[in-house]
């Protein structure tokens, strides 16, 4: 008999241990486990409660043979009824029936007035540190029986400890990189990134992640997505923030120089080679060199760049004195350097350690919902810069924004307001001063890809378009566009909208 029970216990403890490792929410496993727990024990009911020690309550967290509403009215104060009592003793209590039991509260309402039940209540402990109770309810038992349940609860209360613990350092680790990702939210205004799409979310947050280590980042994308303004991102974020950031693009240099620019030169390495010169590893020394268009660089000026990564020293051209550097080395390209691994163009070793940290960044197609905010940005920022004030874009010349697709990006769309307000006379933005490749009379002239994709891109234009019209009311909006509010949220959350943007702009 014996070993029987402890082989029912031994299968209760890793079905427990499996709910518990589950990937599901702490509060779901938690009330699988009591389920778990009185199947196997023949328990009626069974009750987790948390302590919440800035205000000193005690509030149940899962619960089972009891309704949401008898869940709710279980709230003590520490030394308060039995639960209470426990937690702030921190020892276990056996009430061999509650009906004699002063300190039974009964505050749920869950048990019959006349309901002859054993109790057994044992605290939750973390790190010596009570932080709840597990209890449970079953008919009038021996004193042995509620021994031998006092005793299981406890191992059970172990394991739920472990759980609530790992919840707490996993919101813990949630709220830095929240911290994070504030503080380089903060950074980057005004004149960075803009916008709240969910990509550019993305991206911001593996920014935070990555920019207080000493990790290399690859930054990979299309011209113009902003690669640049995340290596400042990352540099701003991190520890050496106050050292030099120093900026090189491989593809504005002839292969002829890369070398002397990287490395430096000695007098007298090549014609013109008048004195030494330090190069950008050197000015970067204790800061932060950025590599912009790697994918650029020759075979031979990679196995030079690999030497400095994997050693942090390298020669001057032309010099025989070896030196050291300390410099984070943050690399972007437009190419796909994965497939000039494979044709035998990049270095499959370099390749390797640049990839510690990649990050995508996305196409402003891929952002619709931040066109609107970029426009406004560089309206501001170009009628402040021109000294024009009060600028809007009018909504034909708005439509057409919407449905272009932003092959040169970020920058493109920067290019094109630039130039609309150096040309506007008047304040307006009108489809006249947009490029000449713009100013079709139909939007359909930007449509591209499938059908669907056309599709798509037109229907969140129109959305977007009765939103900003609408002040973000959706109500106004969906009676404009003639769907229900109930479609239209659908439609907003297929495209990321967020109804609260749209307040801001103007008609």
């Amino acid at each position: 008999m014996q070993v029987r029970n402890e082989v029912k216990e031994l299968r209760l403890l890793f079905e427990v241990l499996q709910i518990l490792d589950s990937a599901s929410d702490l509060s779901d496993n938690l009330e699988t486990v009591l389920e778990v727990m009185a199947e196997h024990t023949g328990m009626m009911r069974g009750v987790i409660t948390l302590l919440d020690e800035r205000h000193g309550e005690i509030a149940i967290e899962a619960a089972y043979g009891m309704s949401p509403e008898a869940q709710s009215r279980g709230r003590y104060k520490l030394g308060e009824g039995i639960t209470g009592k426990v937690v702030e003793s921190g020892k276990p209590l056996v009430i061999p029936n509650v009906l004699v039991e002063p300190l039974f509260l009964n505050r749920t309402g869950s048990r019959g007035r006349k309901e002859a039940v054993s109790f057994v209540c044992v605290p939750i402990k973390m790190e010596g540190r009570v932080i709840g109770a597990l209890s449970a309810d079953r008919l009038f038992a021996e004193s042995e029986a509620l021994e031998e349940d006092m005793r299981l609860l406890t191992v059970l209360a172990s394991l739920v400890a472990k759980a609530v613990r790992n919840r707490q350092e996993h919101h813990r680790m949630l709220e830095e990189n929240r911290r994070l990702l504030d503080v380089l939210l903060e950074q980057t205004r005004p004149g960075m990134f803009v916008g709240t799409s969910p990509g550019l979310r993305a991206v911001l947050t593996q920014l935070a992640q990555v920019a207080p280590t000493s990790a290399t980042v690859l930054l990979l994308g299309e011209s113009g997505t902003g690669k640049e303004l995340a290596a400042n991102t990352i540099h701003a974020g991190s520890p050496r923030a106050g050292h030099p950031f120093v900026k090189v693009n491989c593809a504005a240099l002839p292969e002829g120089l890369i070398e002397s620019e990287l490395f430096g030169h000695e007098k007298g390495a090549f014609t013109g080679a008048a004195g030494p010169r330090k190069g950008r590893f050197e000015a970067a020394d204790g800061g932060t060199l950025f590599l912009d268009e790697i994918g650029e660089l020759s075979l031979s000026t990679q196995v030079k760049l690999l030497r400095v990564l994997q050693e942090h020293e390298f020669e001057r051209l032309g010099g025989l004195e070896t030196r050291k550097v300390d410099v984070r080395v943050v690399a972007a390209t437009s190419r796909n350097l994965e497939q000039m691994v494979r044709d035998g163009l990049f270095r499959q070793d370099l390749f390797y350690r640049l990839n510690v940290f990649p990050v995508s960044m996305p196409p402003l197609r891929e952002r619709p919902e931040d066109v609107h905010p970029l426009i406004e940005h560089f309206l501001e920022k170009y009628g402040h810069t021109i000294g024009k004030r009060g600028l809007r874009v009018t909504p034909e010349a708005e439509a057409l924004l919407l449905a272009h697709p932003w092959p040169g990006n970020i920058r493109e769309l920067e290019n094109v307001i630039e130039r609309a307000v150096i040309l506007t006379t008047d304040g307006l933005i009108r489809p006249s001063l947009l490029p000449p490749s713009m100013q079709a009379s139909c939007p359909l002239s930007s449509l591209h890809g499938t059908l669907p994709e056309a599709l798509e891109r037109v229907e969140r234009q129109l959305i977007t378009q009765a939103l900003r019209e609408c002040r973000g009311n959706m109500g106004k909006a969906a009676q404009a566009l003639g769907i229900s509010e109930r479609v239209m949220g659908l439609r907003m959350r297929k495209f990321a909208l967020d109804y609260k943007t749209f307040r801001r702009w103007r008609s």
